[in-house]
């Protein structure tokens, strides 16, 4: 998975492993590399001012993407194009070793922290995979409307360039938290406040730990080319209540479409800011596309879940 121009990535890319209990030793390294193949593309869409400093340059031009074990673990759910400039020849920005029977025995919780050798910090996530009863592949395509431009620009003309992600609840009942970790991330549209994102294809297991009434939030943002992406508001929801939503009058079907929110401080004052049209969400056999492209990642029994991997600075807080 590659995250273009962010040094605090949040990758949705998860990757399911076969587990023995009775060995109780399965190792794991984790590479951040910077991928370096997009440098010329990226430059010769985006024209930085002379005034930009060589510091702003680099950091503009980081494109960190995740790795494990040698494979790579390109977005092959068809959201992430960029992926397929990935190359063993591009710079480590950082590796971890992980042994998965350690951190699931450890009273630190399901999510862990490692420092990298380079400078910086990698959060892992593992958690065992929950098999519930609902099985399949979720195929699903979601329309955006009225999407609000909170921060216009000069004379009111600023833009918003929206994406969406999704990410699951879970429970982490050593340290009394509860988190959601991003499973699935769409592709920015340009300058639209009404985008049609791609259709999409992510299996139960992943999503919702094959329970469609289990909790998921989608959350919208606006893509900036500089500086933090501006979150714009979310929608708690589940795969069962999105099926319930389809448009049922069209495209812009406002009437079955989820409401995205952004709630002041206090709680007292709810802005609407997105409506999100369920154009298909079918739960499909997964044996028609079930992981054709996964390679060498292991589909058991006995799997364990490794979501929510993050990267940050020696400088910043996490």
């Amino acid at each position: 998975e590659v995250i273009h121009a962010n040094t605090f990535p949040h990758f949705t890319k998860s990757v399911i492993i076969e587990y023995d209990e009775e060995v109780a030793w399965t190792h794991l390294k984790i590479s951040i590399r910077d991928c370096r193949a997009l440098r010329s593309i990226i430059g010769g869409q985006r024209r930085r001012s002379r005034d930009d400093g060589e510091e702003e340059q680099q950091r503009i031009a980081r494109k960190p993407f995740f790795g494990l074990g040698g494979i790579h673990n390109n977005n092959t759910d068809d959201h992430d194009d960029n992926s397929n400039y990935c190359s063993d020849s591009d710079p480590i920005m950082g590796e971890v070793d992980v042994e998965v029977g350690e951190l699931l025995k450890s009273d630190n919780g399901k999510e862990q922290k490692f420092e990298l050798s380079t400078g910086g910090t990698l959060f892992v996530f593992i958690t065992e995979s929950i098999q519930g009863t609902d099985r399949g592949v979720l195929d699903c395509q979601i329309r955006g409307l009225d999407v609000k431009n909170i921060e216009s620009g000069l004379l009111g003309l600023g833009a918003v360039d929206p994406y969406f992600v999704i990410s699951k609840k879970e429970n982490d009942t050593k340290k009394g938290t509860t988190c959601y970790y991003d499973v699935y991330r769409s592709e920015h549209v340009h300058d639209i406040i009404n985008p049609f994102w791609k259709p999409f294809q992510i299996d139960l297991e992943r999503l919702c730990n094959n329970d469609v009434h289990k909790q998921l939030k989608i959350t919208v943002w606006d893509q900036q080319d500089r500086g933090e992406d501006r979150w714009l508001g979310e929608k708690d929801t589940t795969v069962a209540e999105m099926m319930r939503h389809v448009a049922k009058r069209g495209n812009a079907d406002r009437e079955s479409a989820l409401r995205v929110e952004a709630r002041s401080e206090k709680g007292d004052k709810i802005d609407l800011r997105a409506l999100l049209v369920i154009l298909k969400a079918d739960v499909i056999s997964a044996n028609r596309k079930m992981m054709a492209n996964e390679g060498s990642v292991v589909i058991c029994s006995g799997r364990f879940d490794t979501v929510g991997v993050m990267i940050e600075n020696d400088e910043s807080s996490r």
